[in-house]
């Protein structure tokens, strides 16, 4: 049974969503594909696989490559989420980034509080 067949075409844009967040992650935290997948119990070519949107990754396997690479599920799922990223981490990482970084809604929130409080210093 071809189950790619059976797929639809909105599957078929999330699956290249997570896989483009998955990579985008994954360069971030400086790891190789080879590394990743000896971490997940895998081959690296399907890590490539879901990196490029051709296969699909279980429920189990997203959860497990988000304690590995230590980030929140939510961000393969996030369309936007290379793109808050790039706009709020303008300087390039030569090391990896910490997992703390890697939580954009955090960091944003983190940024209006901040801003919200300097601007409140400026009125006393």
């Amino acid at each position: 049974m071809n189950t790619r067949a059976r797929r639809t075409d909105a599957a078929n844009v999330q699956n290249k969503i997570i896989g483009k967040n998955l990579r985008f992650i994954r360069h971030c935290r400086k790891m190789t594909l080879e590394r990743l997948a000896a971490a997940a119990g895998c081959r690296y070519q399907q890590i490539g696989k879901y990196e490029l949107g051709v296969d699909q990754m279980s429920a189990y396997r997203v959860l497990q490559l988000s304690q590995i690479l230590k980030c929140k599920i939510k961000y393969f799922f996030d369309a936007t989420y290379i793109e808050r990223m790039k706009a709020y981490h303008n300087r390039v990482y030569h090391a990896a980034m910490p997992p703390e970084l890697l939580d954009i809604d955090e960091l944003q929130a983190e940024a209006i509080r901040d801003y919200d409080m300097a601007e409140l210093q400026a009125r006393l």
